[in-house]
């Protein structure tokens, strides 16, 4: 779309026609028709007016760019992908233009809000993508949120569950498993594995296993497993959540103290 906005002198000729003079015109009925022309050609003029201020005037040229992202975000990357520059008008900025070209850009980013600021600034309010989950690849490991976007590569998992999967199948169903857990049941896990998507097992801090199953019913296998984990066991299993076993390890009560 053009930045530049008509002349006013080019909205006057849009102005409605010369009034025809009925045959038996009432008494003051020509003298309020000009009176109402004036009024539309004034409004035209004044929208001209203000459209070119705001679409083609040196008065409302970018000068600012504010950028405010995490940390681990380049403010200058992100500026540089936006797309924005000194040629452009605060008001002709396109946000969607400008968060589709920063997103494509850069993988880490989840979201961007952009706001104009009248005369001369644009702010540009960035969300990064949190992670989930390490994938393994190789001798490293991607990074993917909770979304199933890989937007990084790491050298080490740095804390995260651990992904191992055989296809793309697999890897989506350890995804879901993932976010079915609570939070707090989340952060104990260590590994993922989906040697098909119909047989999950999961591996928690401390080495104990879980037998998940296929991916049916996942948020009850959440809500048993966190019930199930009260027992001290080597092995969890809630491929069958309504008839969950552990086996190995004792139960708090039969630990020795301390």
């Amino acid at each position: 779309m053009s930045t530049e906005a008509p002349s006013p002198q080019a909205v006057l000729v849009t102005d409605l026609a010369p009034d025809e003079v009925p045959a038996s015109p009432p008494a003051g009925g020509s003298r309020r028709r000009r009176v109402r022309r004036r009024w539309w050609v004034a409004a035209a003029v004044t929208v001209a007016g203000l459209g070119w201020l705001g679409w083609g005037s040196p008065a409302t040229l970018v000068e600012h760019v504010v950028v405010e992202a995490p940390r681990g975000l380049s403010a200058e990357s992100i500026r540089l992908a936006s797309g924005i520059s000194a040629a452009d008008h605060v008001p002709a900025v396109d946000a969607d233009a400008v968060r589709a070209a920063i997103m494509g850009a850069i993988p880490a980013v989840a979201d961007v809000q952009v706001q104009r600021s009248l005369p001369h600034t644009i702010r540009l309010e960035v969300t990064a993508r949190s992670p989930l989950a390490a994938v393994q690849s190789g001798k490293g490991f991607l990074v993917m949120d909770a979304d199933g976007v890989v937007y990084d590569t790491v050298g080490s998992a740095r804390k995260l569950p651990v992904i191992r999967a055989r296809t793309d199948e697999g890897r989506e169903t350890a995804r879901l498993v993932l976010l079915s857990l609570p939070p707090d049941l989340r952060a104990d896990v260590r590994r993922v594995a989906a040697s098909t998507a119909q047989d999950v097992t999961l591996t928690l801090k401390g080495g104990a296993t879980v037998r998940w199953g296929d991916p049916d019913r996942a948020e009850l296998k959440s809500r048993v497993l966190a019930g199930l984990v009260a027992v001290k066991a080597d092995v969890y299993d809630v491929s069958s959540p309504l008839q969950p076993t552990t086996t190995g390890g004792r139960t708090a009560e039969e630990q020795p103290t301390p």
